[in-house]
């Protein structure tokens, strides 16, 4: 029986920058082709005025929110996703509503809990840990209480809004523990729903030499490639560092990094302060068009991550690509690379950790003619059982059916 679902989100699903975009676009377009009616309500993106959109014909409605300063911000938003979820669900009693982001969710829930048979919380990061991580200590005692009273505030939002759930959703075990420690939600009420990859964008070459040579990258070196978001929990500068050590490479190895962010400046800076304009290239912001085709040329992808990584997406679509990925441990990583092989877990996040990985895998893929295609194939089997869309939207409904079903109110374990 089809369900009638709306999706509330701070992120658009109009244009992918990044893991929160993507999760909001694939779960919204794969519930709607199951025969189900979603919305989308979010806050609207800087510099864009639509105020509606259809993303593969899912509708998204926007609101817009006031930037002048913290308070304005977050009063704002408050007001404006309040008007706008009752303006999206136009009188109607919903099955479910999804909260992508809890600012998005904490006027509707605490106002209208009552017009949705179930509220999960679709937990994609910890909204405190991603502003800490993202905003650096300040210079003066007042930028550095300013910045730990917004720390606070992000953190007893999200507490409130996943308390007042049905269900909250994480994306791996290593989420799962720190949603359960920090916001103190119950076992019982946690739900895992990996992250996965589109197999029918993200799949490997037909022949990987040409694809090479029509992105302008050379055949006779081995390319390893990144795409972050240019920020310091990426561990981007390690990777750099990283590439330093390996001077003796200089000929056999090119790294590229793909991106868009603050520390764009300082990263160019560090590539040319370090002599590694032949080792490195800054490709900047990758589109959805192209960003398959770095992958598939890619011989391996790289996740230098130091903190955070609540899933990776990048890793399981590197993967459907038939692209074998080293990454850091740190996060939900290990969870997805260690059940390939080891190998593919640097043993730190520092940079020597990182150069010693990718020295060896240099060296297994240049002695081992056929390791590289037996990585590939136990990644692409993986996503084939595990890490695809068709999967994902299949527990996600089978989620939102068992919410709706179960007994209880929405404030059974919530803040009153």
């Amino acid at each position: 029986m089809p369900m009638d679902v709306l999706l509330l989100s701070e992120v658009s699903a109009a244009k992918v920058i990044g893991g929160a975009e993507r999760m909001l676009r694939e779960q919204a377009v794969g519930l709607a082709k199951r025969g189900h009616a979603v919305g989308i309500v979010c806050r609207a993106p800087q510099g864009d005025a639509s105020a509606h959109v259809r993303i593969e014909g899912v509708p998204e409605s926007r609101y817009a929110v006031s930037r002048g300063h913290e308070g304005a911000f977050f009063l704002s938003s408050v007001r404006q996703s309040l008007r706008a979820f009752e303006v999206g669900r136009s009188g109607r009693t919903l099955d479910a509503v999804l909260v992508y982001q809890s600012l998005a969710g904490f006027g509707p829930i605490r106002r209208c809990a009552t017009t949705a048979g179930a509220w999960i919380y679709m937990c994609l990061s910890l909204a405190h840990e991603e502003y800490l991580s993202r905003v650096r200590p300040g210079r003066t005692p007042a930028a550095r209480i300013r910045r730990a009273l917004n720390a606070r505030v992000r953190l007893w939002v999200e507490r409130s809004v996943m308390r007042r759930c049905h269900r909250v959703t994480v994306m791996s075990d290593f989420m799962k523990e720190r949603v359960h420690r920090i916001h103190g939600i119950p076992e019982a009420k946690l739900s895992l729903l990996p992250g996965a990859a589109d197999t029918t964008r993200f799949r490997p070459p037909d022949d990987q030499r040409r694809l090479k040579v029509a992105l302008g990258l050379p055949t006779d070196r081995m390319v390893f490639f990144t795409v972050r978001n240019l920020v310091p929990r990426m561990g981007l500068e390690n990777l750099v560092d990283a590439v330093a050590l390996l001077k003796d490479l200089s000929g056999d190895l090119l790294v590229l990094i793909g991106g868009q962010g603050p520390l764009r400046e300082s990263l160019q800076a560090r590539i040319e302060s370090l002599n590694l304009g032949c080792q490195i290239r800054l490709l900047g912001f990758v589109g959805e068009a192209d960003l398959p085709k770095y992958y598939q040329a890619a011989d391996c992808v790289v996740m230098p991550t130091v903190e955070l990584e609540g899933f990776g997406l990048v890793t399981v679509e590197a993967l459907a690509c038939g692209t074998p990925v080293l990454g850091t441990p740190v996060g939900a990583t290990p969870e997805i690379l260690s059940r390939i092989d080891p190998l593919l877990v640097t043993p730190g996040c520092d940079a020597a950790a990182l150069a010693g990985s990718i020295r060896l895998v240099l060296d297994r893929f240049r002695d081992r003619p056929g390791e590289r295609a037996r990585l590939a194939a136990a990644g692409l089997d993986l996503v084939a059982k595990e890490y695809n869309w068709t999967r994902q939207s299949e527990r996600l409904e089978a989620l939102i059916r068992d919410s709706c079903a179960a007994p209880g109110g929405y404030l059974a374990d919530g803040l009153r």
